[in-house]
Formats: C-alpha cells, structure tokens, sequence
C-alpha cells in the first residue's frame, strides 16, 4: 500500500513538474540543424517573446538525431548577431543546465527586427554552428 502510494505521488510530481517546465517556455522558435553536423538541431524557449527593451533569458535545448551521444556536444558558446545591421550585442552567459539543456542570460538584442542566435559548439573533434533567426519586436 505505502509503495503505491509513494509510486503515485512521484508520478504526480512528474506530471506537476513537465507542465510547470511547459508552462515556463510560452515562446519557442522551430528547430535549425547545424550545416556542418546535421544530426545536430536545436531550439530556443523563453517564458517571453524577446524584446528590444528587456533582457532575455531563454532555453538552448538541443534535440540530436537518433545515434547522437549528446555528451560529445561540448564548449557551446552564444552570440547574438543583427546581419542587416552588421553587429551584434554584448556577450551573454551561458550555463549549461545538462548534457542538451543550456540557459542562455544577459541577451539583450538592443534593437527591434530580425537577429541571428549563432551557437557555435564542439562536435567529435570539430568545431559546429547553428544559427536561429529571431524576429525581436518593441
């Protein structure tokens, strides 16, 4: 009895803690998979659309393909790039959270319009890139 009553609430725990995780990434972009390591793809997640007059703090998850060790994606860096503008932004923080979960803060995209998040990171040996767009309103 006390087993499937400490079975039952681990499982309402489970189920309490991937909404709350659900809920806390309202905003997601799609997945972009690097050109040079194609079974590598990623995503962004942040409890806010990114704004040109607040920091942003969002989810890096990666999502590797079937047969991907995810412990070999390693020295991931960020950096936030305006191509139209040619510039980018000051450098952000990033904490790696575990093996595909990177918490990216500090990101502030000083202006409106479309912006570049180049995460650039090891992979068997090589150096990788992805680049997600961000469309960043007022």
């Amino acid at each position: 009895m006390l087993r499937s009553i400490t079975i039952g609430f681990a499982a309402a725990v489970c189920v309490f803690l991937a909404t709350q995780n659900a809920d806390a990434h309202s905003y997601h972009t799609p997945n972009f998979c690097s050109t040079t390591a194609s079974t590598i793809c990623a995503h962004l997640g942040s409890e806010t659309v990114p704004n040109s007059t607040d920091e942003s703090i969002f989810m890096l998850h990666f999502m590797p393909k079937a047969g991907v060790n995810a412990k070999e994606i390693t020295n991931v860096s960020v950096k936030l790039w305006m191509d139209d503008m040619g510039h980018g932004s000051s450098p952000v923080t990033v904490a790696q959270i575990d093996d595909i979960h990177f918490e990216v803060s500090k990101a502030f995209f000083v202006m409106t319009g479309m912006w570049q998040v180049k995460v650039s990171f090891d992979y068997q040996g090589a150096k990788h890139e992805l680049v997600m767009p961000v469309d960043v309103k007022q």
